[in-house]
């Protein structure tokens, strides 16, 4: 099986924790599949067995994996779309809520984006349409970045309206005002900022389209793109504070 490239050397147990899961979400590792022996796990990873051991802790401890009778680690057996959620397990430890919020923003926001291709009227699906038109005469906009971020967030909420539930709207808004706070998550570079662009164009088609699993799959996968460029931000800010 081929698992993951070579973690980096800081925080290793946190790059296991994402590794795995990202295995389990790409379908390399199934629901009910047993994880590779210990040692040959910690050598295709390349990493000590005791940061291994770490990292399986915090699996299983979060419900992902569980330790059977008899030896072994399997993956849980109960997954959904979506479940998953690397970048909360990454932060658990700290006092950081970006991982917390990103996994209420993958519970809450697929389904918030179903409904709306369902409800939206056909000026509320006309003005999502014009604020990703927007977006796009931005995305190679050298001074357009913070622009570029609030249609980003105009968009989300609009997506909130037009599901026609004033709940969550509050609490998209809310997210969104907390995640602001915390700029590891912003889109900074061009390749950043089209890689966003694509994911809301494709959640507008499927509203556009009035297709409530489309629009659910499109912002599903919008997000977990978005988490891993967050993981992968962590992860190099780290890197870059080793010595030598």
């Amino acid at each position: 099986m081929r698992v993951v490239e070579p973690v980096q050397r800081s925080r290793l147990y946190q790059q296991v924790v994402a590794s795995v899961c990202q295995l389990i979400r790409q379908g390399q590792l199934q629901p009910g599949q047993r994880l590779p022996p210990e040692r040959e796990l910690a050598e295709q990873l390349q990493v000590g067995r005791s940061s291994l051991r770490e990292a399986l802790r915090a699996l299983e401890i979060s419900g992902i994996v569980e330790s059977r009778q008899g030896g072994g680690t399997y993956v849980r057996d109960f997954f959904e779309d979506g479940v998953l959620s690397p970048l909360a397990l990454v932060l658990e430890a700290s006092d950081d809520l970006t991982g917390d919020l990103w996994e209420v923003r993958i519970m809450i926001e697929p389904p918030i984006a179903a409904r709306a291709a369902v409800r939206a009227t056909l000026d509320e699906a006309r003005a999502i349409q014009h604020l990703v038109a927007r977006q796009a005469a931005l995305v190679d906009c050298l001074n357009g970045h913070e622009e570029f971020l609030s249609l980003d967030r105009e968009l989300h909420i609009a997506i909130a309206r037009a599901a026609r539930n004033e709940v969550a709207v509050r609490v998209v808004q809310l997210m969104k005002q907390l995640l602001q706070e915390s700029r590891r998550h912003f889109v900074t570079s061009l390749e950043r900022r089209m890689q966003a662009l694509a994911s809301h164009e494709r959640i507008c088609a499927a509203l556009q389209a009035r297709d409530p699993h489309a629009a659910r799959a499109a912002m599903l996968q919008h997000l977990q793109d978005v988490e891993v460029r967050i993981l992968g931000g962590i992860f190099e800010d780290t890197i870059r504070t080793l010595p030598g």
